[in-house]
């Protein structure tokens, strides 16, 4: 009896201790795990950036496993003071399995004597594995920090500029260090590349290939994956996916937002679904694509075979248009087969037609809900961007063909080569900037016509950029209404709201005006360019296509700062930008006279 009341007691005061110590405590470690997770993380990037003495990759190592030892202790800590503990551990399954990983690999090396990592492999395999490991630590930091920035007031628009701003910023940082580039790179450049890979556009003033070593192709390769989905997208996966976190109301806005959901109780579920969707789609790409180019025998080893299937899968099933090979695809064995053009051609409809599209027509609740209640149909978000992008992809060939069949086309021996290098060059062009075609040798009226494609885009919650489809086609429902003398516009049986017809002709006046004066500004710091090639390179650089006459490279450096404002004000989107930059008024309650003004 007295031994079960001093054990009674002694639980007593130690659930009184986690009581009152539990929030100080989480504040502190969450302090420090966000200072560590920097520090750590900038020590990788010396050891993969820099050319370091053994002295300091020695240094380095203590301090990754000093890290590891401390959020092994953090996350034992927490469990301690949580009342729940069982509900805290199926709260963050993710992290406690890594951990354990983490502690087998220390027993094992340390006791026991078995390295079940080579040692001699340390850069090659156990720092991978640690820098995934604390690359999930940042996700997760950055969206619980995200997340609770609520108390500063600080809308969905302005976290999604201040997110990409962040990535350009960290990109461009590591571009600079010397192993990322084989005879370094001016900052303009780093910057330059940083923002296009950011942006997903994939405009190029250094080669890829040439300028860049194995590991600064890693790093556009990571800054084009996160780019594609904005890296707070990420940072909320791993936070709900691992640690199964709440994500604060305002963070949710931002979410359905940038994904275009209906519903806010339907964005985190739908970010989940378009990680997973991403995963398998490009994971299919790159199975698709290194069985092709092995069968042809085009690389010397796997290991190159492998890379290149990864990275031309990511740039474009995220519509980024950077290439690894000079001259896009033309050096890669591509044109004249049909397997790889269909299967990028593939990749590029899917990033571009947007994660709800996809959704909706390939997912299988919806089709056994279609199937099952012969009332229920595709949405009509779903219906318009099929509409439009058929609509447009057909058209854009149909002209592409006849305008080319004696100028670029020429060069493709058969009739049916030519139409299906006409449909490849059409459909990547639009959002991803691929090219098997000389754009520089096309003619002026195809240029326009191109021009013309970019500048609509891809489609909500897609990688592509643009106007995107669905501003395309209520703007025309709105003009054909107003010269019918129609009062609503309608379709599928739904009127389209006023409210809708303003945003959409808001954006595309703002584009409008925002390629007419970046093209004004780029003739004037750059005076011996062109009008086409200014208008050209403006238009793709803010619609994020990365087509390019290849004229950029050569540009100085006030031109190419018109092009990364380009690049980033496209990617966030003109209406985006405007929200964050403007303060919103409550409207008065009192209403003026109606005043008329004579159009037309």
């Amino acid at each position: 009896m007295f031994f079960f009341g001093n054990h009674d007691e002694y639980n007593g005061k130690v659930r009184m201790h986690i009581v009152n110590h539990k929030d100080r405590i989480q504040q502190v470690l969450r302090v420090c795990s966000l200072v560590i997770s920097i520090v750590t993380i900038a020590c990788i990037f010396c050891y993969h950036g820099l050319y370091i003495t053994p002295r300091t990759k020695n240094l380095i190592r203590l301090l990754i496993h000093g890290s590891l030892f401390f959020y092994v202790a953090k996350y034992f800590t927490l469990f301690f003071y949580s009342l729940h503990r069982m509900e805290f551990i199926k709260r963050s399954w993710g992290e406690l399995v890594i951990i354990l990983l983490l502690i087998i690999q220390f027993i094992s090396i340390n006791i026991f004597h078995i390295d079940i990592v080579n040692a001699q492999n340390f850069e090659n395999i156990y720092l991978i594995f640690i820098q995934f490991y604390f690359l999930i630590i940042v996700l997760i930091e950055i969206a619980k920090v995200s997340s609770s920035l609520g108390k500063y007031h600080l809308s969905p628009p302005i976290l999604m500029v201040a997110s990409f701003l962040f990535l350009i910023a960290i990109g461009t940082i590591l571009l600079m260090m010397p192993r990322m580039t084989t005879n370094g790179i001016p900052f303009i450049d780093a910057l330059f590349t940083a923002t296009s890979a950011s942006c997903i556009t994939g405009l190029s003033v250094v080669s890829t290939s040439a300028c860049f070593t194995f590991k600064g192709q890693v790093v556009i390769l990571m800054l084009i994956q996160l780019g594609g989905m904005s890296i707070l997208s990420f940072a909320t996966f791993f936070s709900t996916f691992l640690s199964r976190s709440l994500v604060g109301l305002r963070y949710q806005y931002m979410i359905r937002d940038m994904m275009s959901s209906d519903r806010l109780s339907d964005s985190v579920g739908l970010l989940r679904s378009i990680v997973l969707t991403t995963f398998i789609i490009e994971a299919a790409g790159v199975a698709f694509l290194f069985t092709y180019w092995k069968s042809t025998g085009f690389f010397l080893s796997d290991k190159e075979n492998l890379f290149f299937s990864v990275f031309y899968t990511v740039s474009a099933f995220n519509n980024g248009g950077f290439v690894l090979i000079d001259d896009s695809l033309l050096n890669l064995g591509v044109p004249g087969s049909y397997f790889p053009q269909v299967v990028i051609m593939m990749l590029v409809f899917l990033g571009g037609i947007g994660f709800v599209t996809i959704r909706d027509f390939f997912s299988y609740r919806y089709i056994r809900e279609r199937n099952k209640y012969q009332w229920k149909t595709l949405m009509p978000q779903t219906k318009i961007v099929l509409y439009v992008t058929f609509a447009i992809i057909i058209v854009g060939s149909i002209l592409f063909f006849v305008l080319e069949y004696d100028g670029v086309l020429k060069e493709v021996d058969g009739f049916g080569n030519k139409v299906f290098t006409t449909l490849f060059q059409v459909v990547t062009c639009r959002t991803s900037g691929f090219n098997v075609l000389d754009v520089n040798m096309m003619q002026l009226s195809t240029v326009l016509l191109i021009v013309g494609m970019i500048f609509v885009g891809g489609s909500p919650s897609s990688t592509g950029g643009g106007i995107k489809t669905t501003t395309l086609f209520i703007v025309i429902k709105s003009v054909i209404a107003t010269v019918k003398g129609k009062k609503n516009i309608e379709f599928d049986h739904r009127s389209i709201s006023p409210s809708l017809v303003e945003r959409a002709t808001t954006i595309m006046m703002l584009s409008g005006a925002f390629i007419v004066v970046s093209c004004f500004l780029l003739t004037v710091v750059q005076p011996e360019v062109s009008l086409l090639h200014a208008l050209f390179e403006t238009a793709s650089a803010f619609t994020t296509c990365g087509l390019s006459t290849g004229e950029c490279a050569q540009w100085n450096v006030l031109a190419k700062l018109v092009l990364i404002v380009n690049m980033y004000c496209g990617r966030i989107g003109t209406l985006t930008l405007a929200f964050a930059l403007t303060r919103h008024k409550k409207e008065s309650p009192h209403e003026y006279p109606d005043l008329h003004i004579m159009l037309g």
